[in-house]
């Protein structure tokens, strides 16, 4: 089978180039050529086609093979280049050699063109394989070179010494130097400065692959890292040379100690719960909850004071000198502590001041108190007493600390409350039975009045009943006891009180939210192709979503309509019940009072899908591929005229945890829907439909706001 050559004749010849292509096609070539005498037509040609060789005669008129090797520099090719001449000189042979041509042969010696000219091409060949190989390596290097600079963490090179060779981009973030910083230092030096204690890290970490078991931190940074050491063999050395990476576990040190604190906390909770629900009377009560905070919280000294006859007295204590509790122990309400503990306020301090009475103070700084916070017992605006806790050691209670403590407090007080009425009531009962014999003419007033003592009995039981159960049962759920506080319990709060209650409350929702969506997430990933697909009408899975949310639409007067092509479409239910009702959730947040949201579904044909090409693309880059092939679709749409999204963020509001514009922004109503989403919303409902092998997007609608489209191929 003849071989395609692509030749370039550089002749002013015809004759001599016939016979050089009959010598050729003899060869076995199936030749495409052309003729060129001067250099611009040799140009045009080298500029206009593909060629696999340059065959040129020495000497012509006009032109000459010197000159045609000229103008094929000039292009950059590699192409090969062979004289024919019938005449040339050995001097001048060489020149033209020296000049970059391939070879040279005569004109009455043609039977050499053919071997010389597979010798060139097979030489050619395997130099634009070089060349390729060499770009392919080239391009390797810059790739693993920008792979080692976008690694996040710290990765530093050092020999067999410990001299810093080389580092990753990461190092500018750690050392305002750069590189400059530590390139030639030794590594130790850099993270602990002068002197590093023996057996730490960088020097044990040697010659085999190992890792720091310990968290680490160094003198020279601030956080926590982690450290791995590996050998790297280079070529030529005896002794490898180390690789150190460097995990900067900051954020994951603070979220351990965040959680650690929290389960302190909620244990802490549970634990007074559980105390709190002893009938033993109250001092019982308040001493195994000092007992209870000094195990959990680690406090030295604690005492509760009550207010009684118009004084402050000390009730229970634990850890605090026979001196102290001596001075403490009946304060007449113009003292300044008792002052204090009448505002209903919390108040601490570093050390024993002028706030504790002269013997009191006195008293505090020989037994070693240092930190202390008192907090006031009190139910609604009524102030019960204090409870005061203090440590030896140099803590300071910070703002999470007095939260706690007056979340405890608060719980105590409402107790304390309970049993002053459940006294009073037992000493009225005993009253009324003592009086008896007397007021036998009163009978059914007593009777009367017994009834209304169980009634008020029961009341009260019921109450402690209830109130036990949502302190020792939900304790660990913090929206039941928040939402407990905020709408049931009664309790007269400040509005700092009040809104640091419903910042909570509100976020435990959108925890919980987060949670919910977060489980959908997981249930879309791994269940993959769904299995659970059948007919059902889309038309009826939007009612049936309109009327979960009728409480909410009519506070913000926000219409509804949904209309369109009531046909069965293959999905699961589930699922697209999910979908539509994210979207419905949305439209409503961002519509203002009063606005329309409308739901709207039709079926399409493939033809009129191509037509939405260019819009779908900026969402999916390979569609049509990423959907179902099918004969029909169909398009479900949720319309609204609310604030809209900004053009450039359309495409990113289908990524998890990204939320549009301001928290502020998030709802145009004024009773619902207030807070900001978890920003996995939209993320779900791309995944489901993705499930379902079909498209989700959003468009402006007409006359402002936005317009989602959900695509469902229908088999």
């Amino acid at each position: 089978m003849s071989k395609e050559l692509r030749v370039l004749l550089v002749e002013d010849s015809e004759e001599d180039s016939l016979l050089l292509l009959r010598e050729l096609r003899r060869g076995g070539y199936k030749l495409i050529h052309m003729r060129v005498e001067t250099a611009e037509s040799m140009r045009r040609a080298l500029h206009d086609g593909e060629w696999d060789v340059v065959i040129s005669d020495y000497r012509m008129p006009s032109f000459d093979a010197l000159g045609a090797l000229q103008v094929l520099h000039e292009t950059g090719r590699d192409i090969p280049f062979i004289i024919v001449s019938g005449k040339i000189g050995e001097d001048l042979a060489v020149e033209a050699m020296k000049s970059g041509a391939s070879d040279y042969l005569m004109k009455g010696n043609l039977a050499r063109l053919v071997p010389v000219m597979v010798r060139e091409l097979r030489e050619a060949e395997e130099r634009r394989t070089h060349r390729l190989t060499q770009e392919a390596v080239r391009r390797g290097k810059m790739e693993w070179e920008s792979v080692f600079d976008a690694v996040s963490d710290l990765i530093i090179i050092t020999d067999a010494n410990g001299i810093v060779l080389r580092c990753n981009g990461r190092v500018s973030a750690y050392f305002p130097g750069g590189y400059g910083a530590i390139i030639g230092r030794r590594i130790d030096e850099i993270f602990f400065g002068s002197e590093q204690p023996e057996g730490k890290l960088f020097r044990f970490l040697h010659s085999v692959q190992s890792e720091a078991d310990e968290d680490i931190r160094f003198p020279n940074l601030s956080g926590w890292y982690n450290v791995a050491s590996y050998p790297m063999r280079t070529e030529g050395s005896n002794r490898p040379n180390l690789v150190f990476i460097i995990k900067d576990i900051t954020k994951r040190r603070e979220v351990e100690e965040e959680k650690r604190t929290s389960d302190r906390e909620l244990l802490t909770l549970y634990a007074v719960a559980f105390r709190l629900q002893y009938t033993k009377g109250v001092d019982k009560v308040m001493g195994d909850l000092l007992f209870q905070l000094h195990n959990m919280l680690q406090m030295d000294f604690s005492c509760i004071h009550l207010f009684e006859d118009d004084k402050l007295k000390m009730r229970a204590s634990l850890g605090v000198s026979p001196g102290f509790e001596k001075a403490m122990k009946t304060l007449p309400r113009e003292t300044k502590w008792a002052t204090l503990a009448q505002a209903g306020r919390p108040f601490l301090g570093e050390e024993p001041d002028a706030r504790f009475p002269a013997r009191a103070k006195s008293a505090a700084i020989e037994m070693g108190l240092h930190s202390w916070c008192t907090v006031p017992l009190k139910i609604g605006q009524e102030v019960m007493g204090v409870m005061t806790v203090g440590t030896v050691s140099g803590r300071s209670y910070s703002d999470r600390d007095v939260f706690l403590l007056c979340s405890i407090a608060g719980q105590l007080a409402v107790l304390i409350d309970n049993y002053s009425l459940y006294d009073k009531m037992k000493e009225k009962a005993e009253e009324l039975y003592r009086s008896k014999e007397e007021l036998k003419e009163n009978l059914q007033k007593v009777k009367r009045a017994n009834i209304e003592l169980g009634r008020l009995n029961t009341a009260k039981n019921n109450f402690i009943g209830i109130a036990s159960h949502e302190l020792k049962t939900p304790i660990t759920s913090i929206m039941g006891g928040v939402e407990f506080l905020l709408k049931y319990s009664g309790i007269q709060m400040s509005p700092e009180q009040h809104n640091i209650f419903v910042s909570v409350y509100e976020g435990t929702i959108q925890l919980r939210k987060l949670v919910e969506d977060l489980l959908s997430i997981s249930r879309i990933e791994a269940q993959g192709p769904l299995a659970q697909k059948k007919p059902a009408s889309l038309m009826r899975v939007c009612r049936e979503v309109h009327d979960l949310f009728a409480l909410p639409l009519s506070e913000r007067h926000i219409a509804v309509e949904i209309t369109g092509d009531d046909v069965l479409v293959p999905v699961d239910e589930a699922f697209a019940m999910l979908a539509v009702r994210n979207l419905l959730e949305n439209a409503i947040k961002f519509t203002r009072d009063g606005g329309c949201v409308r739901l709207a579904g039709r079926v399409l044909k493939q033809a009129q899908l191509k037509e939405m090409t260019p819009t779908l693309r900026s969402f999916y880059p390979s569609f049509p591929g990423n959907v179902a092939a099918t004969e029909k679709y169909y398009l479900l749409q949720v319309r609204d005229n609310g604030i809209g999204i900004p053009p450039d963020e359309r495409v990113r509001v289908f990524e998890k945890f990204y939320g549009v514009g301001d928290i502020d922004h998030h709802s145009s109503g004024a009773t619902a829907f207030m807070s900001k989403g978890s920003g996995l919303g939209l993320s779900i409902v791309r995944g489901i439909m993705e499930a379902h092998e079909g498209a989700v997007w959003v468009e402006e609608a007409e006359g402002g706001g936005s317009t989602f489209s959900l695509l469902f191929p229908v088999e």
